[in-house]
């Protein structure tokens, strides 16, 4: 019994930690465009009182709540990734199952290094591709 009791005890301090790291998150994408919690809910299309709660961490987001919110930052993709993290949730890039997989493969141990450096070269050569065609320079 004190097994579970101390199973529960670890998964609640999980989720107060989630929920402390998406409100500070919040709070830091929030003021660096100077906009009150007001602001923020009103472009959100959510309460006000909602996003005070979520930034002291006393309520947990929900994907959809987050995802509002990004869109109300437009916030980049990296930044809505992130956000996306602290609040529990796996990036929406990965319900594409090319890069769910290159993700398996790269992240697999019984992948040779040789193969993982060949499949690095390669995504590097697609990435350049990529920002050729849209006009953007290599970072």
């Amino acid at each position: 019994m004190a097994d579970r009791a101390d199973t529960l005890i670890a998964q609640h301090a999980v989720v107060d930690d989630v929920r402390r790291e998406f409100g500070e998150l919040l709070v830091r994408l929030r003021t660096a465009r100077d906009w009150s919690q007001g602001k923020l809910a009103q472009q959100a299309g959510i309460d006000a009182s909602t996003v005070s709660r979520l930034e002291s961490g006393a309520r947990a987001p929900e994907r959809e709540t987050v995802n509002r919110i990004a869109d109300a930052l437009v916030l980049p993709i990296i930044d809505r990734d992130r956000l996306l993290a602290a609040a529990g949730f796996r990036s929406a890039a990965f319900d594409d199952p090319l890069i769910s997989e290159l993700a398996t493969l790269l992240a697999d141990p019984a992948m040779p290094e040789t193969a993982q450096s060949e499949l690095r070269a390669a995504l590097r050569i697609a990435l350049h591709y990529g920002r050729t065609a849209r006009g953007q320079q290599d970072r």
